[in-house]
């Protein structure tokens, strides 16, 4: 309703006053689009690339998925939480909604989006060399804005991986994929640790934590990052446990020392560990320069209040060495 305001506690514990949008607003019948080809499935919906029939302009609509139960018909809650956030974002770096387009059916609801190419996910499964080091710096600086702009904006992706981010045909990044997305306010209130795809989950969702921080979401950074730079994924697993035991291999145990109160967590008596206390990053990150270790070990953190804040991500050291890569 107009007028009507909200107000929530970003990260240093300073409230705000923030004005609350309707979800909806005034929308476009669907059939001004005319739908060309399937171009993909996110958490929530199915996309489709489009042309606007009047003026031609290429866009993505993503249809919604709608209940159908008798007891729960219409939009699922995270369905109307990735509306009303993507509506409110707008970032060079962050996919934006250019309007909600309806049908004649119940069923028939649509986010309209720009359209990106392809998403980097297809783009590493495709390409036959690694992507080069300006290359990776450019992907990583600009998901990063695009990020440190959710952050300030109190949302939480909760699902950042390289198919949820988009590219343009000049270039651009574009965070997408909001479905699993959450506003952070204070008081924090429990949250399901089963977010983020599990190669890109948080140690802290693998012991069950439902108190958790946007430090998720650089953990999920620091996994694209490592993706990245070895042009496969970083720590595939494909269980909980396995999960657990690759990150482990990769960057030791972790114990009360680095991760102090890590054993209270819900799994974290129950999970066992791994025999590993050394670090092997460098090992898996071969050839490249000392700052882009310190910056992957800076991001692959157990403990999330040491890990990285975007901020502090985007002034490393990395970014401001040669070879040079596009971040704004």
């Amino acid at each position: 309703m107009a007028g009507e305001s909200e107000q929530l506690v970003d990260f240093a514990g300073n409230t705000i006053t923030v004005p609350s949008r309707g979800y909806f607003g005034t929308c476009t019948d669907v059939s001004v689009y005319e739908k060309l080809d399937r171009i993909g499935e996110g958490t929530y919906g199915i996309v489709y690339k489009a042309r606007h029939r009047r003026t031609g302009k290429i866009v993505a609509l993503k249809r919604m998925r709608v209940n159908m139960d008798d007891n729960t018909s219409g939009l699922p809650l995270s369905s109307f939480r990735e509306i009303a956030l993507l509506t409110r974002l707008r970032h060079a770096n962050v996919v934006s909604v250019l309007e909600i387009a309806v049908g004649s059916s119940i069923d028939s609801v649509f986010m309209v989006m720009e359209h990106c190419e392809c998403d980097l996910g297809t783009l590493l499964d495709s390409r036959t060399t690694p992507f080069t080091e300006p290359e990776v710096k450019s992907l990583m600086g600009q998901l990063l804005r695009g990020l440190e702009y959710c952050h300030q904006n109190f949302v939480v992706h909760r699902d950042l991986k390289l198919p949820n981010a988009l590219l343009t045909k000049s270039g651009d990044v574009k965070i997408a994929d909001f479905g699993l997305a959450r506003l952070f306010h204070q008081p924090r209130r429990p949250m399901t640790p089963r977010v983020a795809t599990l190669w890109y989950r948080a140690p802290e969702l693998l012991l069950g934590a439902v108190d958790y921080s946007p430090a998720i979401d650089m953990w999920s950074m620091g996994c694209v990052f490592g993706e990245l730079l070895v042009h496969k994924p970083f720590l595939p697993g494909s269980s909980e446990q396995q999960q657990m035991n690759l990150i482990v291999d990769m960057i030791g145990a972790p114990n009360e020392r680095i991760w102090p109160g890590f054993r209270s967590l819900p799994l974290g008596t129950s999970m066992t560990f791994p025999e590993n206390k050394f670090n092997n990053l460098k090992l898996a990150v071969r050839g490249v320069s000392t700052n882009t270790v310190m910056l992957l070990n800076s991001l692959l953190t157990y403990d999330p209040r040491k890990r990285l804040t975007v901020r502090q991500a985007l002034d490393h050291p990395y970014f401001f060495e040669m070879p040079a890569g596009k971040i704004d």
